[in-house]
């Protein structure tokens, strides 16, 4: 018996192709106005031009800091040689080698919330952090030392300011500025020193609505001209003010750019970052771009960080957690990554709003169960630091928390519901007979999915998928970032894996929900549907 719809006009068979949401997170359309290739939700999937990866797996970097580890700050010499450390339970530790954490290198401090910049003169290089509370610490080729207060010039002393009351540093133009907690004021140095006697700047007469210095960073704005540094200052109550020049003492080569209303920043002192030619804010407003505000005036042929998709999801997200401290945007471009770290509230863990930076439209997902409080890019290696007293290097083979040696680890749970699709026809009725979603993946059987086909607009959670028939603890290559994975190139197998469904339900509009758990690399590239297509509604 044939199936007849509404109306009694024979249905047809046809068999359509539906790529897998490229487009990323959307949750700025209407959904019956969403491209196809966009997703309702989105936990855990990577968009990329050629489909979407499960994202990559997490592995054990150092384990017993003793307590939440809230900064992580590198040291490169002009050599190449580099070093990591770590702040946990009110100490500073070397975590430079993967393993088991050893004796602090520093104790009794009063805070583990540092600030961070490097500075390179003729001396060497040079880290410098500051929290506010305690003597600075600086990092050179001679070791570790503590900047102190004095009345005249020495070695890792600061003259004009203590480096006690400094809440925040950042080089500008080869000079080390230093900004005073809770004042509107900041310090600058004679070019190319990192200690001596400072001189005063006090933002204050600019921000018309108050507040202290929050944020001092740079930007670099190419404006037909060449490329200039830029140094941009935000009050606590969201005003920026971008000025241009390199002696702020000399008003011939010293101007304000103008001053910008932003948005309040969020707490942390790490809701900013440097985006390719970008300077992205992280406020009470959501994701604010510098290079935007300025498009119509000094920046030409722009390219700014891309919102839209996202904007109401972030700003719903600032607003409920403005109070929370473990704020932070950054920016992987060895990885073409964008991320956006989301605190945790009422016991749930931190997650990780994350574009695709390579892609023009930049889409967007969520990553989950890595609960990060900071982050930091090392060379290629991506670490952040958890509550635990755990440091974890981050997109690295395909399970999640291996254990230090390499064994171990946990599958990767990803979901996604993949946009509503009219299928071809707008305003018909539609029974999906059978749909096969179509996945790429080294390892045979190494993604279990449970699948279901949504109707007219319904948003709900698929079913948790069962564990992948590759059960298996492996260590995985860390250099497999290339198209497929570099190990494929070297003479592995590609295995695909495109198992028709049963589907249940009509209507005129639908939806593919996902629920997936792997253990290996798994692309997936589009969704096969076998439906009916009937009269009009």
């Amino acid at each position: 018996m044939s199936w007849l719809p509404k109306g009694g006009v024979q249905a047809s068979n046809k068999l359509l192709t539906v790529a897998a949401p490229i487009g990323g997170l959307n949750v700025a359309n209407s959904m019956a106005d969403m491209p196809p290739t966009d997703a309702i939700t989105m936990r855990n999937w990577w968009p990329q031009s050629y489909g979407c990866t499960v994202r990559k797996g997490s592995q054990k970097w150092t384990t017993y800091l003793g307590g939440s580890v809230d900064t992580i700050a590198k040291w490169s010499s002009i050599t190449g040689a580099q070093k990591i450390f770590a702040f946990a339970n009110n100490n500073l530790f070397d975590i430079s080698a993967r393993g088991v954490a050893g004796t602090p290198i520093l104790t009794g401090l009063s805070n583990t919330w540092w600030q961070q910049t490097q500075v390179v003169n003729g001396a060497g290089s040079h880290l410098i952090m500051v929290d506010g509370i305690d003597d600075g610490i600086i990092y050179d080729e001679t070791g570790l030392h503590r900047l102190v207060v004095g009345t005249t010039p020495a070695d890792y002393t600061w003259v004009g300011l203590d480096p006690k009351d400094c809440i925040e540093v950042t080089s500008h133009q080869s000079r080390l500025w230093a900004v005073k907690n809770n004042t509107s004021e900041a310090y600058y140095l004679p070019v190319s020193e990192v200690w001596g006697t400072f001189t005063l700047y006090d933002f204050g007469p600019l921000f018309t609505k108050g507040g202290y210095l929050a944020q001092l960073t740079t930007w670099t704005i190419d404006d037909g001209n060449g490329a200039e540094d830029h140094l941009v200052a935000v009050s606590s109550q969201g005003e920026a003010a971008v000025f241009g020049g390199t002696d702020p003492s000399d008003i011939a080569t010293w101007q304000l750019v103008g001053v910008y209303n932003v948005g309040a920043p969020l707490p942390g002192r790490r809701a900013y970052s440097k985006v390719s030619g970008d300077l992205v804010f992280l406020t009470q407003r959501g994701l604010v771009s510098t290079a935007a505000m300025l498009v119509s005036t000094k920046v030409k042929d722009s390219v700014t960080i891309k919102t839209s998709k996202i904007q109401f999801l972030l700003s719903e997200e600032t607003n409920l957690k403005s109070n929370l401290a473990n704020w932070c945007v950054d920016y992987f471009p060895n990885y073409n990554m964008i991320m956006v770290n989301i605190p945790g509230a009422n016991g749930e863990g931190a997650t990780q709003l994350v574009a695709n930076d390579v892609l023009e439209t930049q889409p967007w997902s969520i990553f989950t169960d890595w609960n990060a409080i900071c982050w930091k890019l090392v060379g290629t290696t991506l670490l952040y630091g958890d509550s635990t007293g755990t440091v974890y290097e981050a997109w690295i083979g395909h399970q999640d928390f291996v254990e230090l040696d390499g064994t171990g680890g946990t599958y990767i749970d990803s979901e996604v519901q993949q946009a509503y699709s009219y299928l071809g026809e707008a305003g018909t009725q539609k029974q999906i007979d059978l749909y096969r979603p179509n996945f790429i993946m080294t390892d045979k059987g190494g993604i279990a999915t449970s699948t279901a086909i949504d109707y007219d607009f319904i948003i709900k959670d698929p079913s948790p998928a069962g564990n992948p028939s590759n059960i298996s603890t492996r260590v995985f290559s860390k250099w497999d970032i290339a198209l497929w994975d570099a190990d494929v190139w070297s003479g592995a197998s590609l295995f695909t894996q495109n198992t028709w469904v049963q589907a249940r339900g009509l209507g005129f509009v639908a939806s593919l929900s996902m629920a997936a758990r792997s253990n290996t690399s798994v692309t997936w590239i589009s969704t096969d549907f076998s439906c009916k297509h009937g009269g009009l509604l």
